[in-house]
Order: C-alpha cells, then sequence, then structure tokens
C-alpha cells in the first residue's frame, strides 16, 4: 500500500477487507475516514464495531486494485490486515501450497477462478476452472 508492506489474511468468507487500526494509523488520519460506521457479525456471532472506512489501491503480483478499507480497533484483529471477497470483483485468485496469485480481470465476465491439488502431488495443479457471474464453469 503505497511504500508501505502490509500483511494480510485472505478471507473469502469475510465480505468486505478490514484493517486494525494501529496500521491504518500509518497510512491514513483518524479524521479522514469515512464517518459510516457498521457492526460486523464474525464466527460465533461475534459483533466488531468499525472506526469508519477509506479507499486506497494497493498493489498484488505487480498490479493495482483499489479496495474499501474497513477500520476495526486493533485487539479485534490479529492480522495487521484481512483481504475480502470484495477482492474477487477486480481479480481471481489462485491458492498453491506455499503461495497465493492474484490475476487482473481482463474480462468482465471472469468472476472466480479456482485450481485444486491433491495432497500427495507437490506443487502439481489436478484441475483449475473459471466460473463466470452467471454461474457457468469454463474448464481451463
Amino acid at each position: 500500500m503505497g511504500n508501505k508492506i502490509i500483511e494480510a489474511l485472505i478471507d473469502s468468507g469475510s465480505s468486505v477487507s478490514l484493517m486494525r487500526e494501529d496500521v491504518s494509523k500509518g497510512i491514513i488520519g483518524p479524521s479522514k475516514l469515512s464517518k459510516d460506521i457498521s457492526v460486523l457479525i464474525g464466527l460465533g456471532k461475534y459483533e466488531v464495531k468499525t472506526k469508519g472506512s477509506f479507499q486506497r489501491k494497493i498493489e498484488l503480483d505487480g498490479e493495482e486494485y483499489s479496495l474499501t478499507w474497513h477500520v476495526v480497533s486493533t485487539p479485534s484483529l490479529e492480522f495487521q490486515a484481512v483481504i475480502g471477497s470484495d477482492i474477487l470483483e477486480q481479480a481471481s485468485v489462485c491458492f498453491y501450497k506455499e503461495s497465493v496469485q492474484f490475476r487482473k480481470h481482463e474480462d468482465k465476465n471472469c468472476f472466480l477462478q479456482m485450481q485444486v491439488y491433491e495432497a500427495e502431488v507437490e506443487d502439481e495443479i489436478v484441475h483449475c476452472w473459471t466460473i463466470t457471474k452467471d454461474g457457468s464453469q469454463i474448464d481451463m
């Protein structure tokens, strides 16, 4: 994010992207956060109230993306940030054994790309497909 490197968890179960308050203070002043406060409900119906949000461009795998970051209190989040499923509007995410790769959508109809692996075969792709917005599947 700019010249700052932030470690983030990728959570496809989260509908929004989150950032800890202590991390956000190094990027944007608290007075510049939107005044929109949300109550997020997670596992076990645990509620977290956001402190506001801001939009910022980030670089992932050499490509630029724009995300809205919802700021939560520092004790509420173990990781510096969480990239939620909102990234899927702009990129496909491929999970590998030791890494994750983001690919910017070139086709606006592309919604999600998954790669599946067999545990006993090291770093070999078993199957990869794309699911389009209309729900159809394209084998790759």
